[in-house]
Order: structure tokens, then C-alpha cells, then sequence
């Protein structure tokens, strides 16, 4: 359908000059012969404009077990990268009560429960695009004026917008989720704007989703799930009604707990966030000890946890339903609110856990350091006794290290002198997301290949051993005070391609054997932080080091 025919039917609020409004028509073909090559995948990204997805070779669409997942993924890529390219940041879709009904049976199908009964969410960053710079959580200060619109840039006033801080990206919305698909049909034909039907969709065997559209616009649904009349509301409609309603509540009493929190500091260099946080949620109602109270609370505390550990983890998204133990250890009274920790039993009191690639622990606060009892948030209030330390779980031996390969220049490029502006410019890498928390940019002119991994213990030791004693001595104590514990195996490193540490971006470290000519740019994910952290609290990342076009 189109979008742009309701722009030009009326247009009810104006927009930001970055809101961007046009078509998304996908047409997939099949090979016109057997064995032929499949047609390139085609949309409108706007009425002067078609963006053409072509399959990888040998890939033929029609084969594809999970042809719908694959072609959605290459759509929003492509998108977000023409939105960024075109310092464009907000991307309406045309969603409509249609496609929420499909999406719910679809889930239900697929035995979702819990957060994925709320239906489509009316706005949400961009999906299927971690790790393009500048389309998912990150590109904000290359969009022109960005604090001066209500609308976009697709960054909100509770992102933490300092130097060292990635923001931004591309946020999609969905303003037609109100509306049935006959009305919209009628309403633009009596605009005398026509509607356009994707002829995929009327395929049932090409993707479950379009399975699940035949049966629906055949009335083989049971009508209890599935009305065709405007004026009633489909089971599936309420059900999904209720469930945003429901999650909405849980999210804004979260969220008034997490802006509660009190940042004690937040070490981007090392990764790790000290933190006080409210003693278990109380009911704003009676029944407080009632079993469907209780189960409401464990609710609020495991988004209250989720949003803690996103600060630190490199998971992009993290369940709610892999959070129990860590609820449990940082929230242990909330099914007594007049428990303790002397009071629990040591089963019930869980100083450590693991969750979403985060390592917690609990930390008891000496007895003669003074702490504050001045509330973040009216009616909140914070353990006076104890602090939480989560940083990134140390990275498991068995598995594959997070890496990044930097090729080097080719040597032919700086033979002429004046090769040597293409030389800067073929040797700058694209900024590269390491571990899902760093957002890493190299410049390299020699014609070496560069790594950045973790800085594990062999690494380690092996900068050690170059270091005069003195040296050494001073590498340690600075580690001790900006990575404790085992935060500093979790820090990205320079590496050559002969394994020797050449620096520590995070610290801005550099040894004496790096290139001269080797610079590198690094900043934090995009995060959320309470609304009472202070610049004070924050250590953010070196300021870097120039390496054109910023």
C-alpha cells in the first residue's frame, strides 16, 4: 500500500524536514525458466528512487525455508542504510490491523507468549540492522540540527548524548496500526489514489504469513478471531489490546525504579557500572502479599534488571525470561519486602549471577562510608547497605573471540605523492561495532592487517614483558583503578598481525612500537542511563585521536 497517498490526502501535524514518508512496495518474482537466475527483489524508497536487492548468487528465493525472515532482513538494511545515507531518521510504515492479526496468529503459531502477544509495536528502532553504522543506535551527530525537532532524529532526551557516546540511528513508525485494511482501501479511493497489492502475497505456499492471510481473507478463521466488520473487535484485537496495556504499566513503573537508581560510576573505558538500586518494587494497591501481586512485581524487577544490564551487555536484546536467578539475587525480598539479608537463608541469598553476557556481584558498603538517603524518585527507596557491580562476563574459552580483521592498505597506492589523499582514504576503516559495546573506527596506511580482540591474559602478559619494570608497575596500578577485577579481559586491543599489543583504545594507551601513522577512533554503545546520573559519575572514553572526515 501506499503511504504516500494519505500524505496527500491530509496531512494532520507537521513533520520534521528529517521525517521521512514514502512507499515500501516489495516485488519478488520467481526465475522466468528453470534454472534461471530469481529476479531482483525491488521497493519504493520514494517516487524518484527504486532500491534493487539482489540475492547473493545461487541463492534462488523460492528454496528458501525461511524466505520471508531472509527478505526482510535485506529490506530493512537496505532502507536503513538510504535513511542514513540520506540523513533521513524517522521511516514511517504502513502496518494496519490487518497485519497485527497475522502477526499474532503467526506468534501464537509459534507458541510466543508474554511480551510477544503485544502485537506490533507502534515505534522501535529499526530492526535487522545490528552493526550498520549510523541505521541501528548509533549516527546521531551526522543528522543536521538534531536537537531542534520533536521528531527524530530517531534519538530521545533519555539517550546519554556525551562526547564518547554513540546516539541516534533510524526509528521506524507505524501511525495507520488504528486502522483496517478496507478502510484505508476506501479512503483512498475516494482520493482517487490507488491501492497497490504486493502479488507475493497472494501465494500461500510461499511464507507462513501468507498462509495465514489466505485463510483470513477466506473466513476460515473462526470469527471469534478474525472479524471482517470494522465495527467489532476480534478476540485476537483485545487480547493484544490488553497485553499492551498491561506491558506499558509494567514498563512506565520500571522505569520510574530505573530512573530511582543511583549511578555510583559508570566506567566506559573498562565497561562496568556501579550502581544502588531500589530495595524490592512496593504495591502502589492492597493485596501486596497476594500470589498475582507478587507475580506482577517479579515483572516490574526483571525489566527493571534488563535495563540495567543493557548498559553493559553486548547482547543487543536481552529476554526477560532468562532474568529469574538475576531478579532474584538483586531483588531477594520481593516476595517479603521486611526480609534482609541476615534474615534470608545463604540459598536464598545469591550474591553472583550471570545473565545476558553480564556478570553481577553484590557489594556491601563499609559501615563508616556515608550514604545518602535522599530519594532519586518520591516514594523510591534505595539500599542504604549495598551496591551492584555488573560488568561483561568474562568471555567463555570454548567459544570463538569477538574479532575484528583491519586490512591494510595496498603498498601500491602510496608509490606517487599524489596518491596520498587516496591512500587516507582507502586505509580509514568503516566504524566496525566489536562485542556489540564498542563502536571502533582504524586508520592504518601500511600495508600490515591489524586485529582487535580482547585483551585476555596472554595478551596481557606478553605487554607486560615489553615494559621496563617501572613501566610495569605503573601499567598495573593504572589497571587497578580504571579495570578492576577481571573487567580489563573484556577491553578491546590493538593487535598486529604478529600478536603484540600496539594499544588499548578504551584507555587510550599507545606502546611505543605502534606505527606512528596507526589511529584509531572508539566510542560507547548508545545508552540509557538514570535521569540523576551526573557527569561526575560517568568516565567516559578518550576523546581519540583525528582520523579524518568525523
Amino acid at each position: 500500500m501506499s503511504l504516500g497517498g494519505f500524505a496527500k490526502i491530509k496531512s494532520h501535524a507537521p513533520l520534521s524536514p528529517n521525517t521521512f514518508l514514502r512507499d515500501l512496495l516489495k516485488i519478488w518474482r520467481p526465475p522466468a525458466a528453470q534454472g534461471g537466475q530469481p529476479a531482483p527483489m525491488r521497493f519504493a524508497f520514494n517516487t524518484t528512487k527504486i532500491l534493487t536487492l539482489e540475492w547473493p548468487a545461487g541463492t534462488n528465493p523460492s528454496r528458501l525455508h525461511n524466505f520471508e525472515t531472509e527478505a526482510r532482513r535485506l529490506r530493512y538494511q537496505a532502507l536503513g542504510q538510504a535513511c542514513f545515507n540520506a540523513r533521513i531518521s524517522s521511516l514511517l510504515l504502513g502496518h494496519h490491523k490487518e497485519d497485527e492479526t497475522e502477526t499474532l496468529l503467526m506468534r501464537l503459531s509459534e507458541r510466543y507468549c508474554g511480551e510477544g502477544l503485544r502485537g506490533i509495536s507502534p515505534e522501535a528502532g529499526i530492526p535487522d540492522c545490528l552493526g550498520m553504522y549510523g541505521v541501528r543506535d548509533s549516527g546521531g551527530r551526522y543528522l543536521p540540527d538534531s536537537t531542534q525537532h520533536d521528531v527524530g532524529p530517531g534519538f530521545s532526551s533519555d539517550e546519554y548524548t556525551k562526547p564518547g557516546f554513540e546516539y541516534g540511528g533510524v526509528k521506524i513508525y507505524r501511525p495507520l496500526m488504528n486502522y483496517t485494511k478496507p478502510n484505508l482501501m476506501t479512503t483512498l479511493r475516494a482520493a482517487g489514489v490507488p491501492w497497490v497489492n504486493d502479488p507475493t502475497n497472494l501465494d500461500p505456499t510461499l511464507s507462513k504469513r501468507n498462509a495465514i492471510r489466505h485463510l483470513m481473507q477466506h473466513d476460515l478463521f473462526p470469527h471469534a478471531l478474525h472479524s471482517r466488520k470494522e465495527a467489532e473487535a476480534s478476540t485476537l484485537s483485545i487480547v493484544s489490546r490488553n497485553f499492551r496495556q498491561n506491558f506499558q504499566r509494567r514498563n512506565d513503573q520500571a522505569d520510574k525504579l530505573f530512573q530511582a537508581c543511583k549511578v555510583i560510576v559508570f566506567n566506559a573505558k573498562s565497561g562496568y557500572l556501579d550502581v544502588r538500586i531500589p530495595l524490592a518494587p512496593t504495591a502502589d494497591r492492597q493485596g501486596e502479599t497476594d500470589p498475582g501481586w507478587t507475580v506482577e512485581k517479579e515483572f516490574i524487577a526483571a525489566r527493571l534488571v534488563r535495563q540495567l544490564l543493557s548498559i553493559v551487555s553486548p547482547r543487543d536484546y536481552i529476554s526477560l525470561q532468562s532474568l529469574e536467578l538475576a531478579s532474584k539475587a538483586m531483588f531477594f525480598n520481593i516476595k517479603d519486602p521486611n526480609a534482609t539479608l541476615r534474615t534470608n537463608t545463604r540459598r536464598e541469598s545469591i550474591a553472583v549471577f550471570t545473565a545476558g553476557d553480564v556478570f553481577g556481584r553484590r557489594i556491601c558498603l563499609p559501615e563508616d562510608r556515608p550514604v545518602s538517603n535522599r530519594n532519586s524518585t518520591e516514594g523510591v527507596r534505595l539500599d542504604p547497605d549495598h551496591i551492584w557491580r555488573l560488568s561483561r562476563q568474562p568471555y567463555d574459552a570454548t567459544l570463538p573471540e569477538p574479532k575484528h580483521d583491519v586490512p591494510g592498505a595496498q603498498t601500491s597506492i602510496a608509490t606517487a605523492q599524489g596518491e596520498a589523499n587516496n591512500m587516507a582514504i582507502r586505509s580509514q576503516s568503516s566504524w566496525q561495532l566489536w562485542d556489540g559495546r564498542y563502536w571502533i573506527r582504524i586508520f592504518d596506511p601500511s600495508p600490515s592487517n591489524i586485529r582487535i580482540y580482547p585483551l585476555n591474559v596472554e595478551r596481557h602478559n606478553g605487554l607486560k614483558r615489553r615494559l621496563k619494570q617501572k613501566q610495569q608497575y605503573k601499567l598495573k596500578q593504572f589497571l587497578s583503578r580504571v579495570a578492576p577485577d577481571r573487567t580489563r579481559y573484556t577491553m578491546p586491543a590493538i593487535v598486529s598481525a604478529d600478536g603484540d599489543v600496539l594499544a588499548l583504545p578504551t584507555l587510550g594507551i599507545d606502546n611505543e612500537w605502534k606505527p606512528q601513522l596507526l589511529k584509531y577512533q572508539i566510542r560507547y554503545k548508545k545508552v540509557k542511563l538514570p535521569g540523576s546520573v551526573t557527569d561526575d559519575a560517568v568516565v567516559a572514553l578518550p576523546s581519540g585521536q583525528q582520523v579524518g572526515g568525523d
